[in-house]
């Protein structure tokens, strides 16, 4: 390869959030990897603040869609800031909707990767040009990473780095106050992942009695606020920054939290990608593919069984849903403060 030549790959991860989280640590493990390769991040605009710094600049190189106000439209507005572009070398499609499959169309690329049958689905087979096995092992990530090997740019692990700034890393730790913060984050974007109130009020006085300052975050959404007000007013002395943060705040209260407890959503997979110890809580989805990357040994799931038991013994689909009624409140507290307490000894905290 001679010095001259730069290979460019542009990634497509429109969303969830959490997702953008497992992609973001792809995007960084090529760029650690391999320094010469011009990355582009394709990305829906409501996400894309959390990978930028404190002064606005992209971490990686990103093409923000904005399908909320623009619809489909956006897709045009995509084609239309591409029309001078390079022929990208590699298009990786690490999503399969169809909303992503049409944003591939409008993207120049020699050789555009999608999923194999095993994990492909809303035709994205139609617009592609070739297929990605399926790794072994079932987790999200995994499947994005071999989508590099595919390629031709292995990487092992992934790599990310928020790059906050300190201001903000003092500023929540003035916010807190303690030096042993549990954070809970309740909520998921979908209420058939989240847990009960009564069971995170235990769990929340059981970190009060190991000297941990509870601190409870998320969104600004009327559920989430209801939740987060809900346990606050059953643990005295807890913190409620619900609703007070944006994504950069929260990455930056994650970061000096010593344990984080919360359901399958973005929150769980920000605190595992800023190395912080997080317990997930799985009822709906297969924790083995949707897990904290870097704390699976720390996962409190019922979804085995359950799943087990809606199929009758047979073999579980990669992307099987659960859909017992109200299944998360097969967790028990006790299994959430079992693994509270497993934790504090395995991470030293």
């Amino acid at each position: 390869m001679s010095s001259e030549y730069h290979p460019r790959l542009c990634v497509l991860r429109l969303t969830a959030l959490g997702d953008c989280i497992n992609a973001f640590g792809l995007l960084g493990a090529l760029a650690h990897t391999y320094p010469d390769i011009e990355l582009t991040w394709v990305i829906d605009e409501r996400f894309s603040s959390l990978f930028c710094d404190e002064q606005g600049h992209d971490l990686i190189p990103m093409l923000k869609v904005n399908f909320k106000e623009r619809g489909l439209k956006a897709i045009l507005d995509l084609k239309t800031e591409l029309k001078d572009s390079l022929t990208y070398d590699a298009l990786l499609n690490l999503q399969t909707s169809l909303k992503a499959s049409l944003t591939s169309t409008v993207i120049p690329a020699r050789k555009k990767y999608g999923y194999d049958a095993e994990r492909a689905r809303e035709g994205q087979h139609f617009f592609i040009t070739d297929q990605v096995k399926s790794p072994e092992n079932p987790h999200v990530l995994a499947g994005f990473m071999a989508f590099a090997q595919a390629a031709g740019f292995p990487v092992s692990e992934p790599y990310w780095d928020f790059k906050l700034d300190p201001y903000q890393i003092d500023r929540a730790r003035c916010l807190v106050s303690h030096e042993k913060v549990c954070a809970i984050a309740p909520c998921s974007a979908k209420p058939s992942k989240n847990w009960t109130v009564e069971g995170y009020v235990e769990v929340a006085r059981l970190a009060q009695s190991h000297n941990m300052q509870v601190v409870l975050l998320g969104s600004h959404s009327k559920l989430e606020l209801e939740t987060c007000q809900a346990i606050a007013e059953q643990v005295k002395g807890s913190i409620n920054l619900c609703g007070r943060t944006n994504l950069r705040e929260l990455a930056a209260l994650l970061s000096i939290s010593k344990l984080v407890v919360a359901p399958d959503s973005a929150s769980m997979h920000l605190a595992s990608a800023l190395g912080t110890p997080v317990i997930g809580l799985f009822a709906i989805h297969d924790d083995a593919r949707v897990g904290p990357w870097n704390f699976m040994d720390l996962n409190v799931s019922v979804y085995r069984k359950l799943a087990k038991a809606e199929l009758k013994g047979k073999e579980i689909p990669w992307r099987y849903r659960v859909r017992t009624e109200h299944a998360m409140e097969r967790i028990t507290p006790e299994m959430v403060c079992s693994t509270f307490e497993q934790a504090l000894e395995r991470y030293r905290i």
